[in-house]
């Protein structure tokens, strides 16, 4: 039987788990979710379910407009299914059992770090101060996304799953590359990688900035007339990168939702 600290029961904590595990599933070659053994349906099943949640938690977030208990019993549903299915079919058992299981999976699952598995080396190891910029560091970005009123987003970025202290870039990176669209509430077939061209793309030196969104308007269809605006949202994708050395970009983290105020 799951634990709460496993799959979080609440709205808020359900949320950012499962938009993290499901971008945190596609990432490496091979993909966590291979390293887990999860299924393609298994994958997407679970992606099915971050796609039915976000257009519900972008009206749930909005309290002053959108919120109703009807929509809070609905997103309380899909907890309810996702815990269901993940017990069904022992999602997080098979997370555990990983051979090579790090401290970066177990963050990210909830899991106990003394389940992570020593890795052991017949190499010795000669420490350098010196980045070997010859190699791609295949690391992710974990950001903090926070909406504000008038369509601004709050970005933090981290190179860590655990997102501690102040944000702050991957050693050896000096630019945060983003990808990003704004969709109404609701829409389907959002992207799913940040070569999307309904997506533009930007760069930041910061790890902690403002964006704008509000002139995001090229994937928000005409307003037919007396019909109520929906509400928006973003979809986002992040990676680190190197202003003189492009071809060692690190990899694309994502997608990443969030409401729009």
């Amino acid at each position: 039987m799951y634990s709460k600290t496993t799959i979080p029961r609440d709205i808020k904590g359900f949320n950012q788990f499962l938009s993290q595990t499901v971008a945190y599933l596609i990432l490496g070659s091979p993909t966590n979710a291979v390293r887990f053994n999860w299924t393609p349906a298994m994958l997407s099943a679970w992606q099915a379910f971050l796609t039915s949640w976000t257009p519900l938690y972008v009206l749930y977030s909005n309290k002053k407009e959108s919120y109703t208990t009807v929509i809070k019993t609905k997103l309380e549903g899909i907890i309810a299914k996702a815990v269901l299915y993940a017990k069904s079919n022992k999602l997080i058992e098979l997370v555990k059992a990983t051979a090579s299981l790090n401290e970066d999976d177990c963050i990210m699952f909830n899991l106990p770090i003394k389940l992570v598995v020593p890795s052991v080396s017949t190499h010795s190891v000669t420490k350098s101060n010196v980045m070997d910029k010859t190699i791609v560091v295949a690391e992710a970005v974990y950001p903090k996304l926070i909406p504000a009123v008038g369509g601004f987003l709050q970005v933090k970025v981290f190179p860590s799953i655990a997102q501690s202290g102040h944000a702050h870039k991957l050693d050896g990176f000096d630019l945060l590359d983003y990808a990003i669209g704004v969709f109404n509430s609701g829409t389907s077939d959002l992207p799913t990688h940040a070569t999307d061209p309904r997506l533009t793309l930007g760069y930041c030196s910061k790890a902690s900035f403002i964006l704008p969104t509000a002139a995001l308007t090229a994937n928000i269809p005409a307003l037919a007339a007396g019909a109520t605006e929906p509400l928006r949202m973003a979809v986002l994708f992040f990676r680190w990168a190197k202003s003189k050395r492009p071809d060692l970009d690190g990899p694309w983290s994502g997608p990443f939702t969030t409401p729009l105020l």
